[in-house]
């Protein structure tokens, strides 16, 4: 039975060794959180909350779209586009990449993207390359590459019949 026991323990201690291990950096969880800040940004249609997680010199690529500056994105690119939207989703975000090098950080991830507009809805996959960078204590997106396949629109119930 104490075998038993100094096995579980020993099992026990080396489950939490590994998740210290493999636990986020400050630096990580900091660059996570701008993230969750820039999700939020884009599902509130917020030009304003997305100002607070980018910076001036800002360099959007959409497809083979190039806005370069935030001025440039707000007011040419997202501002319009937001005000069309009645929805945006991203959804089952799933970071590949992250990695930290100094004042400059590398992200990949890809999610789905549903945009629901007064015309259509749109559903597609996408892939989003980050490079944040770090003034001060505070880390924001300096650009993002954005790649994405429409998979189509969502599917809807069938009319109902007895008309």
């Amino acid at each position: 039975m104490k075998t038993k026991i100094a096995g579980l323990l020993g099992v026990a201690a080396l489950a939490v060794a590994g998740a210290v291990a493999f636990a986020a950096s400050p630096e990580e969880t900091a660059i996570r959180k701008v993230l969750a800040d820039y999700q939020a940004a884009m599902e509130a249609r917020s030009v304003e909350k997305l100002a607070a997680v980018v910076t001036d010199d800002l360099l959007i690529l959409e497809g083979t779209h190039k806005n370069d500056g935030w001025e440039d994105y707000r007011d040419k690119h997202i501002g319009p586009e937001m005000a069309e939207w009645k929805e945006f989703k991203i959804a089952n975000p799933v970071i590949s990449r992250l990695q930290v090098d100094g004042a400059l950080a590398y992200i990949v991830q890809e999610a789905t993207y549903t945009i629901v507009a007064a015309q259509e809805t749109v559903v597609m996959l996408g892939a989003e390359t980050f490079v944040l960078g770090k003034t001060g204590k505070a880390w924001k997106i300096k650009h993002v590459h954005l790649s994405g396949k429409r998979v189509g629109t969502p599917k809807t119930s069938a009319p109902q019949s007895g008309k």
